[in-house]
């Protein structure tokens, strides 16, 4: 890389990579799931990720995670140990089941930063995410816990990304008591923001109106307060029905996605790796370098109308930019 180039190139709030296109379980929502027939994901090579690694002293946190399994990937601890020698807060969201006791180590000694563990739902999600098991990653989630204690250390820390359904809403007041003394350091709630067609709309509960809106963050506000007498921090992100952010949640500003494709787009609602799908590209770090892809004609033109508050499909009618506090 020129040094002009790396001089220039922005400071990112972190860069989203989808070192696996892969998937070992069948979440009924998922993109991986429900576009299985025209699936092109892969995994992301080490030596593609060479090309995105001059960069990485400007980008606070590499999250490796996208529409696959991170552990999928064999070189999994070597992008950790890479971007953690450039300075990169480093984290990534997983199914857990890939996850044994040798892995366990090796996140351990890598130094890996954060851990989030997917679940949707406690009794359900089992049956909601094929091929998972809640059991499996509690045991995880318990002994990375106690490892971490052992060794002195803080991190990683240890995540729950729970999506909230209409199928295991009657289970969210559990979560407080349910997920208390594990261990865990935060549990952030998400609704269903992707909806590829209308047999989905049902599992839903984006809030179609101001009531709908203050019912659900009223009652998740009271499920925070209860995480915190049991000393567990929760947080969730709901759309606002009309109001509207300058910005939105995955900050396409100051950050971007490379799928395991190698393709940049502006978050992971654009750049699914199948075919047929209305994604939005600005390049390919296989053929052309990060920097050249930052300041390509159409990449400025993006974030010039995204500034304008006027960006093209799909970001232009995604429910990100109505998450108004996160």
């Amino acid at each position: 890389m020129k040094f002009f180039e790396k001089l220039l190139f922005p400071n990112l709030d972190w860069i989203q990579l989808e070192i696996s296109g892969l998937c070992n379980a069948s979440c009924f929502y998922c993109p991986h799931t429900i576009y299985r027939k025209k699936w092109i994901g892969k995994n992301f090579s080490l030596k593609d990720f060479y090309n995105i690694v001059p960069y990485l002293k400007k980008v606070k946190l590499l999250y490796l995670q996208g529409w696959g399994e991170p552990f999928l990937n064999p070189n999994f601890f070597d992008f950790v140990e890479i971007a953690k020698k450039e300075g990169c807060i480093v984290g990534t969201t997983t199914n857990g089941m890939l996850i044994g006791d040798k892995e366990i180590d090796k996140i351990i000694d890598s130094g890996l930063d954060i851990i989030a563990f997917s679940l949707t739902g406690i009794k359900k999600n089992d049956l909601l995410r094929e091929g998972t098991k809640i059991e499996k990653i509690l045991t995880i989630i318990n002994i990375l816990h106690k490892k971490r204690i052992n060794k002195g250390l803080l991190t990683p820390k240890i995540h729950i990304a729970y999506l909230l359904l209409s199928s295991n809403y009657d289970e969210i007041e559990d979560i407080p008591t349910f997920f208390s003394n594990s261990g865990i350091d935060h549990i952030v709630i998400s609704l269903l923001d992707l909806i590829p067609d209308s047999s989905f709309e049902s599992e839903s509960l984006i809030p179609k109106n101001i009531q709908e809106y203050n019912l659900l963050t009223d009652k998740l506000e009271r499920i925070t307060i209860k995480g915190k007498k049991e000393k567990l921090e929760i947080s969730f992100n709901i759309p606002h029905p009309h109001k509207k952010s300058k910005v939105c949640s995955e900050r396409a500003l100051s950050a971007l996605f490379i799928n395991s494709l190698g393709y940049v787009s502006p978050c992971i609602f654009t750049g699914i790796p199948a075919e047929d799908v209305k994604n939005l590209y600005f390049g390919n770090i296989k053929n052309k370098n990060l920097y050249s892809i930052w300041n390509s004609k159409e990449y400025k033109k993006f974030r010039e109308d995204y500034i304008l508050e006027n960006p093209p499909s799909p970001c232009n009618v995604c429910n990100k930019f109505r998450i108004i506090h996160y």
